[in-house]
């Protein structure tokens, strides 16, 4: 399910980046909105999550294409959102790797670079949600 957002993360596309990114961001703010509802997890970490996703996708260009990826049922305990974190650093990585590249302009960079702290951010969280 998530290996498609993974691959395009590898493309030398810039806008397929983008896209990627832009999709991981809208999976991660439903896991997170997913697990605010949980009992026992931590819904303050999982609202500063879907904050820091919806953040991150705001600040990357609308996807000329794709398809929504639907979220399954969330495995228990940390280990069900390992590859939503997981793919949350990665995008974090590969943002700042595309803020890095020239040939953009700085706005478009700026934004970018905060993307990709957004990414951090929301990986970080979500991680944390199941941790108590």
């Amino acid at each position: 399910m998530l290996k498609p957002l993974d691959a395009a993360l590898d493309s030398t596309d810039r806008a397929q980046v983008m896209a990627a990114a832009w999709g991981a961001f809208a999976v991660a703010e439903q896991v997170a909105d997913a697990v605010a509802f949980e009992e026992g997890g931590d819904a303050l970490q999982a609202l500063i999550a879907a904050q820091a996703s919806a953040a991150g996708r705001s600040l990357l260009p609308l996807p000329g294409s794709g398809l929504p990826v639907d979220v399954p049922p969330l495995s228990p305990g940390a280990e069900g959102l390992a590859p939503y974190v997981e793919l949350m650093w990665r995008v974090q990585a590969t943002l700042e790797h595309a803020a890095a590249e020239p040939g953009t302009d700085e706005g478009g960079r700026a934004a970018v670079r905060e993307a990709a702290g957004k990414a951090a951010t929301a990986a970080g969280a979500l991680l944390a949600t199941r941790e108590r």
